[in-house]
């Protein structure tokens, strides 16, 4: 039998895009979590369910419409699906698949080889009503912290040379706002022809917050399709590399 489909519309806002007119990968959580709030309303999900993982797949790229964008949720025990879509006389476009692990956070090894710390600020707006850093700005953390990785290691770097393909996000610890920042640290784990494989972590000392790994792809702004790393971006990622 089929899970039963929880289904929620949402309007979008001209905030949502990105420099490429692209719904900006951070939005799709925001959506996802909004969703969650309607479903925790609705009786579907516990009001004190942790999450302890969180992965989205990038389908295709979002572009500002007038139709409201769907969130469409379904469980499987400890594990929520959202396929975040339009619908169309054609039938139903997704553009991203939200997966979410419910449960209890794990305590996650620090990578000591790491590359070298940056400061990572929270804003007071950043908490969700715990007191803690929600699950969508800890990914925005991440998004900064990536980019401003990738900008320190490619001399070839302008928007649009990459695109997000997938984040996958896990949980070890809640974040609160404090004076001093947070440490995120990146490093690249895989290097490939047409894609890049980034993982990050944000600590506080020895503690590691939270931890991604982030799969880049190549793309041609002219083409609006994936392209193939140059060989110097290639040698550039390689250096910056970090063993396991």
């Amino acid at each position: 039998m089929p899970a039963e489909e929880y289904v929620h519309e949402m309007p979008m806002r001209w905030a949502d895009l990105d420099s490429l007119n692209h719904v900006n990968n951070v939005v799709y959580l925001d959506y996802a979590a909004e969703s969650r709030a309607l479903l925790v309303e609705d009786g579907v999900l516990a009001t004190d369910e942790q999450l302890s993982r969180i992965a989205v797949d990038f389908v295709r790229p979002m572009l500002l419409s007038s139709k409201p964008v769907r969130i469409v949720s379904t469980r499987d025990g400890a594990e929520l699906t959202q396929e975040i879509c339009v619908d169309s006389d054609a039938g139903r476009t997704v553009f991203a698949r939200v997966v979410t692990a419910l449960g209890e956070c794990a305590e996650i090894a620090s990578h000591e080889s790491a590359g070298k710390p940056l400061p990572s600020r929270v804003r007071r707006s950043d908490l969700d009503p715990s007191g803690a850093v929600s699950p969508t700005k800890v990914f925005e953390l991440f998004q900064e912290g990536r980019i401003l990785f990738i900008a320190d290691h490619l001399t070839e770097m302008s928007p649009g040379r990459f695109v997000v393909a997938r984040v996958d996000v896990r949980f070890g610890a809640p974040m609160t706002w404090r004076r001093l920042p947070y440490e995120v640290r990146s490093w690249i784990s895989r290097v490939g022809d047409s894609s890049v494989t980034i993982e990050t972590q944000l600590t506080d000392g020895a503690l590691v917050m939270a931890q991604s790994v982030t799969a880049l792809v190549g793309f041609d702004l002219t083409t609006q399709r994936s392209r193939r790393l140059t060989d110097t971006e290639r040698a550039e990622l390689a250096d910056a590399s970090c063993p396991d």
